[in-house]
C-alpha cells in the first residue's frame, strides 16, 4: 500500500470532474487553494474540456501513469474506477462516493470487495464515503468541499473520519494551523492508525488530532500513537460512541468491568494518547500543544483573576484535570507587600482592585508567581466577552498586557482563560494578539488542555516488553489444559489453580470431597478453621448462588455445613453432579480481582482492582493490554483504592504488593500465550498477605474460547 503516493502525488486525477458546484468542482478548487503544481487530469465523459484544459472520458484514457485519483461518482462505479487507477499505476484513491459499508449488506460487500481488490494491487483508500483529504504543508488535496477563505497553516494534522467533523474544525476560526485535514470515511482500506504512522514521520507535523467512530487495527494504533510520542508528537483522540448499549454480554466479572469503553479508554492511556470528550476539548488542546511547544520548566502552573467567585471554578476543574498548581512560596513577602492586607495570597491570586486598577501591581505579582522555581506557566483567568462596554474591555486588556509583561521578565509563558466559550472582546483579542498570549475558552476545556500540557514533558510511558514465558510454563500449562475434560467451557477454581500453577500463581492447600464425610475428614487434615465451597458445573460466582461457608471450626460445623451444600448445589444445578471443596481459611491485608480476558477489538487485556463480591458496584479496577511486566504491574495496582490499603493504610501492616504484581504480571502472560483457546479468566479474590509472605488465589474461574476444545 503506496500511502505516501495517496498523500503526497505528483500527478493525479479527478473523475466526476465539474464546473458546476459540487464535488468534482471543489476538488479542483482545492488543488488550486492548496498551491498545488503538480499535473492534474480531468475525467469526465461528457464533457471535451474544463477548466481550460481537456477532459478524458476514462481513467484508462488518461496518458502515462498517475499517483493518486480522486473519485466522486455513483457506488455501482467505483470498482472499475480502482481497477483502472491501478492499472495506471496509482498508489491510491480518495473516494467521495457513498453506498458502501454504512447502508447495509449490498453496500458492505461491495466495500469488501473494493478492500480485496485494494490489498491485490497496493492501493491505499482514502474513504470511501469521506470528504478526501487536505495536505496544506505538502501543498496538495484530494477534496470534494469548499474551504473557508483563510485557513490557517502550521503544524495541527487532523484525522478525522466524519467529514462534518472535519468542515467544522476547518471553520472553527480558533486559529488552528493546519498542516493536514484527512477525512477517513468508513476506512475500507487505510486506516487512522494507517495515517498516524505516516505523519508521526513528516517534519511539518507537531500535534496529531484524531476524531474517531470506531477504532479499526486497535493494536496497530496504539503503536502508531506511541510511535508518534516517541517522536514528540502528542496526539489527541475523541472517540465517540461511549454508550453502555454497545458492549457484549459478559460472563465474569472482568468483562462487566472491563467492557469495550473502559478497555478502549485504558489502551489510549497506555499509548499515551491525550483523550478528550468534545469538540471543544479538542480543539483547546490542539491549541495549547502548538503554542506551548517548548519544554515548560517545571510543572506547576500559577493563575491569576480578579474574581474569587471564578477562582472556584477554576479550582474545581483543576482538581477534576489534575492540574498542579503549587502553593505560593517564594512570591510570598513581594505579593503581601503589593495586594491590600485583606487579600487572602494563595495559588490561584486574587489580584483584587489593586491590580486592575494600577497595572504595575498586575505586572509584578505576575513576575513574582512566574519566578518560583515549580512555575512553568501562568494563567491569566478573565473573562472579556464581546459584549463589554469600551471602558471595561480597555481596563481587561491593560490588565492582560501588565500581566504578559511580568510572565515576559520572569520567561514563562502566559495563557489566558475566558470562563465562558463566546468571542472576545476585539480589544482584549487584539492585547493578546499583540502579546503573542494564547487565549482559550471554557473553564474546563481550558483547564484540562493546560494540565495535560503541564504533565506532558515528564510523562513516562512503559515501553518494557514482559520477558517470554518460560517453555518449561508453557508446556506445563500446556499438559494441564489437555487434562481438562473436553466440551466443558467453564473451568472450576479447582482445576483453574492447576493450569495456573505452572506460571507461578500460588493456590491454596485444599482437597477435593465427594460426601459431607469425605469434607469433615479433610477439614481435619488442612486444619481449622477452613472454608467450604460446592462445585457447580459450568457455575462462576459461587458466592451469590450460596455455595460457600466460611470459618467453620470444627467436624461438626463442616460436616452439617456439607450437607447443607450438597442439597443447595443439587437445586441450584439439579442434572449435575456436585463436589466439595475444603479450602484452608486465610486472612489477607487485603483482597484483589485479578482478571484477563480476550477483548474483541484490542486482544488480551488485564484487570486489577478491589475484590470480593462487590467489585462491579464500584469498578475500583486499573485496566492494561496484555502481557504486562511486574513494574507495570504493581503501577496498576498503585491506581487503585487497594493499592492504598496494600501501602500501609492508617497503620496497618503493608501487604506485598510486589507478590501481588508478579500475579498480575504472570496471568496477562498466561492469557497472552493461550489466546486461542481461553477466553476469560479471573482470581477473585487474590488474597495478599502481608509482606513477604506473598499471596493466595482464593477462587479462580477459566472460561474456554470453545467449548469442545480437546488438543488430546
Amino acid at each position: 500500500m503506496s500511502l505516501r503516493r495517496l498523500l503526497y502525488p505528483r500527478s493525479l486525477a479527478i473523475v466526476g470532474a465539474s464546473d458546476k458546484v459540487g464535488p468534482g468542482f471543489n476538488a479542483w478548487n482545492a488543488l488550486r487553494a492548496v498551491g498545488f503544481e503538480g499535473d492534474v487530469h480531468l475525467v469526465n465523459p461528457k464533457r471535451d474540456s474544463l477548466f481550460g484544459q481537456p477532459c478524458y472520458g476514462a481513467l484508462a484514457d488518461i496518458p502515462g501513469e498517475i499517483d493518486a485519483a480522486f473519485v466522486a461518482v455513483q457506488a455501482e462505479h467505483v470498482l472499475e474506477i480502482a481497477r483502472q487507477a491501478a492499472d495506471k499505476g496509482a498508489g491510491g484513491l480518495a473516494i467521495l462516493s457513498s453506498g458502501f459499508g454504512e447502508v447495509g449488506t449490498d453496500g458492505a460487500k461491495t466495500q469488501r470487495s473494493l478492500a480485496a481488490l485494494a490489498a491485490e494491487r497496493g492501493l491505499a483508500v482514502c474513504g470511501p464515503n469521506c470528504l478526501g483529504f487536505l495536505n496544506f504543508s505538502g501543498r496538495t488535496a484530494l477534496f470534494g468541499t469548499s474551504l473557508p477563505d483563510q485557513v490557517p497553516r502550521g503544524g495541527v494534522a487532523a484525522v478525522v473520519q466524519s467529514g462534518s467533523v472535519g468542515i467544522a474544525l476547518l471553520n472553527s476560526a480558533r486559529g488552528i494551523g493546519f498542516s493536514h485535514l484527512i477525512t477517513s470515511g468508513n476506512e475500507a482500506v487505510t486506516t487512522a492508525a494507517d495515517y498516524i504512522e505516516l505523519l508521526a514521520d513528516d517534519p511539518a507535523v507537531q500535534v496529531i488530532v484524531v476524531f474517531l467512530e470506531q477504532m479499526r487495527q486497535p493494536r496497530k494504533f496504539v503503536d502508531c500513537v506511541r510511535r508518534a510520542r516517541a517522536a514528540g508528537k502528542p496526539v489527541v483522540v475523541l472517540k465517540s460512541g461511549r454508550s453502555a448499549g454497545g458492549q457484549a454480554a459478559v460472563t465474569a466479572h472482568t468483562g462487566a468491568v472491563a467492557g469495550a469503553v473502559e478497555v478502549c479508554d485504558a489502551a489510549l492511556r497506555q499509548s499515551g494518547a491525550i483523550q478528550v470528550f468534545s469538540l471543544d476539548s479538542l480543539i483547546e488542546t490542539a491549541l495549547v500543544f502548538t503554542t506551548l511547544a517548548r519544554p515548560l520548566k517545571a510543572k506547576g502552573a500559577a493563575m491569576l483573576s480578579l474574581s474569587g467567585g471564578e477562582i472556584a471554578l477554576a479550582l474545581d476543574a483543576g482538581e477534576q484535570a489534575g492540574l498542579t498548581l503549587p502553593p505560593v512560596s517564594t512570591a510570598r513577602q513581594t505579593l503581601t507587600d503589593l495586594l491590600p492586607a485583606f487579600s487572602h495570597i494563595a495559588n490561584p491570586l486574587d489580584l483584587t482592585w489593586a491590580g486592575l486598577y494600577d497595572p504595575t501591581v498586575a505586572q509584578r505579582c505576575a513576575r513574582a508567581l512566574g519566578e518560583q522555581p515549580d512555575t512553568g506557566l501562568l494563567i491569566l483567568l478573565q473573562d472579556a466577552p464581546s459584549g463589554l462596554g469600551p471602558q471595561q474591555a480597555s481596563r481587561y486588556a491593560t490588565l492582560l498586557s501588565a500581566v504578559a509583561d511580568g510572565a515576559a521578565e520572569a520567561a514563562v509563558p502566559l495563557v489566558t482563560l475566558s470562563n465562558i466559550s463566546g468571542d472576545l472582546h476585539p480589544s482584549y483579542a487584539d492585547m493578546a494578539a499583540n502579546k503573542a498570549v494564547l487565549c482559550l475558552r471554557g473553564t474546563q476545556e481550558g483547564i484540562a488542555a493546560l494540565a495535560q500540557r503541564l504533565a506532558w514533558d515528564r510523562q513516562a510511558l512503559d515501553d518494557t516488553a514482559p520477558a517470554a514465558s518460560p517453555e518449561t510454563a508453557r508446556a506445563a500449562a500446556r499438559a494441564a489444559l489437555d487434562r481438562m475434560p473436553a466440551g466443558v467451557q467453564v473451568l472450576d477454581e479447582h482445576h483453574g489453580r492447576r493450569i495456573l500453577a505452572s506460571y507461578g500463581l500460588p493456590g491454596i492447600d485444599e482437597i477435593l470431597a465427594d460426601t459431607a464425610q469425605e469434607a469433615a475428614g479433610a477439614a481435619q487434615r488442612i486444619g481449622f478453621p477452613v472454608v467450604l465451597k460446592a462445585l457447580v458445573a459450568e457455575t462462576t460466582h459461587k458466592s451469590e448462588l450460596g455455595l460457600v461457608r466460611l470459618m467453620l471450626q470444627s467436624v461438626e460445623e463442616v460436616h452439617e455445613a456439607a450437607a447443607a451444600l450438597l442439597e443447595r448445589a443439587r437445586a441450584v444445578a439439579p442434572v449435575t453432579t456436585p463436589r466439595l471443596l475444603v479450602q484452608e481459611m486465610v486472612t489477607p491485608v487485603a483482597e484483589l480481582l485479578v482478571g484477563a480476558r480476550i477483548d474483541p477489538e484490542f486482544g488480551p487485556v488485564i484487570v486489577t482492582g478491589g475484590g470480593g463480591v462487590q467489585v462491579e458496584l464500584f469498578k475500583d479496577v486499573a485496566i492494561r493490554l496484555a502481557p504486562v511486566t511486574p513494574e507495570t504491574a504493581a503501577a496498576m495496582i498503585g491506581e487503585t483504592r487497594s493499592g492504598r490499603l496494600l501501602d500501609g493504610w492508617r497503620g496497618r501492616p503493608r501487604g506485598d504488593i510486589a507478590a501481588a504484581a508478579a500475579a498480575v504480571s504472570a496471568l496477562s502472560r498466561f492469557l497472552h500465550d493461550f489466546a486461542d483457546e481461553v477466553r476469560e479468566i479471573e482470581i477473585n479474590p487474590l488474597a495478599v498477605l502481608e509482606e513477604g509472605r506473598g499471596c493466595r488465589a482464593l477462587d479462580c474461574v477459566l472460561l474456554r474460547s470453545d467449548p469442545s476444545i480437546g488438543r488430546r
